[in-house]
């Protein structure tokens, strides 16, 4: 049996930041009482500075662990550029396949075909997305 979330939206006077959590909550929750997979996806610290308002200035030296629906990589993805849609141009080129300079590892282990996102994730999965570095 799955436990029972009960979630309130926050005030919509406490500006955007506090909306788009009680968004976010509102898909946790939907997504648990559907039963959906909810692996946790890692973003670096590059990446992850693009989720906050001010473009990464405040603390753009950490990396961010969500968990979101998705029992396959594009469906996380999705329901990630859902969430926070400036991502999609950082991960995802015009033919939505990851980008070049993109690394994606599911469970430690790097995908090799960056237009085949249909792999399949489970539960406990570990999606984490990085820039990749390049040059000499």
């Amino acid at each position: 049996m799955m436990p029972q979330l009960r979630i309130g939206c926050l005030a919509r006077d406490g500006g955007n930041r506090q909306l788009r959590r009680c968004i976010e909550l509102r898909m946790l929750q939907a997504a648990v009482e559907r039963g959906f997979v909810m692996p946790r996806l890692v973003l670096s610290s590059a990446l992850a500075r693009w989720l906050s308002d001010d473009g990464g200035a405040a603390g753009a030296s950490r990396e961010c662990r969500l968990e979101l629906p998705g029992a396959s990589l594009i469906e996380l993805l999705d329901a990630l550029f859902q969430q926070h849609p400036k991502l999609r141009g950082y991960v995802l080129d015009e033919r939505g396949r990851i980008r070049h300079h993109v690394a994606v590892f599911i469970d430690g282990d790097a995908i090799r075909n960056k237009s085949e996102l249909d792999l399949p994730l489970g539960a406990g999965s570990e999606v984490y997305i990085m820039q990749a570095l390049s040059g000499g």
